[in-house]
């Protein structure tokens, strides 16, 4: 989802084909209609059989059946997107790298004891950035699935470098307590509206 140039996605393509000798099935998403005619062609040229892209938004894309959806740094809520599609396909695993917070910057309505430090852009930016990831993780367990939320390159290559990972592992008592925090989370910080949690309703 948001394949971009296809980098990670031929790698990906490539690992799953050849390193570990797996029939597959993949389509890169992206918007830009020149960056998939390109993607297309070298995949053709070199033969990756399993391997496609396809125009289109994020929200638009249908994908059937998922065993992975991947996600590298979709913009602000194109992440929540690509985060439903894959828990409303049931992919076995969904690892998003997000990208831009916006969302919840714009809606944060911080407590009375956090003002006079949020009043500073770099501190909300960072504040707006950990809660979006932190509610993500949790919806995805209250959808069913295990997480770990991390820094998957070094800050000098990219200040964007959360990941989520999860895995579909259904757990009952796991979901209803990631339920609870979600809701304690958007009281205590005055959030209405978070785009994942809306679609997940």
């Amino acid at each position: 989802m948001g394949s971009g140039k296809g980098y990670l996605t031929f790698a990906a393509y490539d690992y799953f084909r050849n390193s570990r000798g797996l029939e597959v099935e993949m389509i890169g998403v992206d918007l830009r209609r020149e960056q998939i005619i390109l993607c297309n062609e070298v995949a053709e040229g070199g033969g990756y059989s399993g391997l496609r892209f396809e125009v289109g938004s994020i929200a638009d894309f249908e994908p059937g059946d998922v065993d992975v959806l991947i996600a590298l740094h979709a913009c602000d809520t194109a992440t929540d997107d690509a985060i439903f599609k894959g828990i409303t396909a049931n992919a076995e695993i969904i690892v998003v790298a997000p990208c831009c917070h916006k969302e919840i910057r714009h809606r944060l309505k911080p407590p009375e004891m956090f003002r006079d430090i949020l009043k500073h852009g770099i501190m909300l930016e960072r504040m707006s950035e950990t809660i979006t990831d932190g509610l993500r993780s949790l919806l995805l367990e209250k959808s069913g699935y295990s997480t770990k939320l991390f820094e998957f390159v070094p800050t000098e290559h990219t200040p964007k470098n959360n990941m989520i990972a999860a895995v579909r592992k259904p757990n009952a008592a796991a979901a209803d307590a990631a339920c609870a925090q979600i809701d304690l989370i958007k009281n205590f910080y005055g959030i209405s509206n978070q785009t994942l949690d809306t679609l997940l309703a």
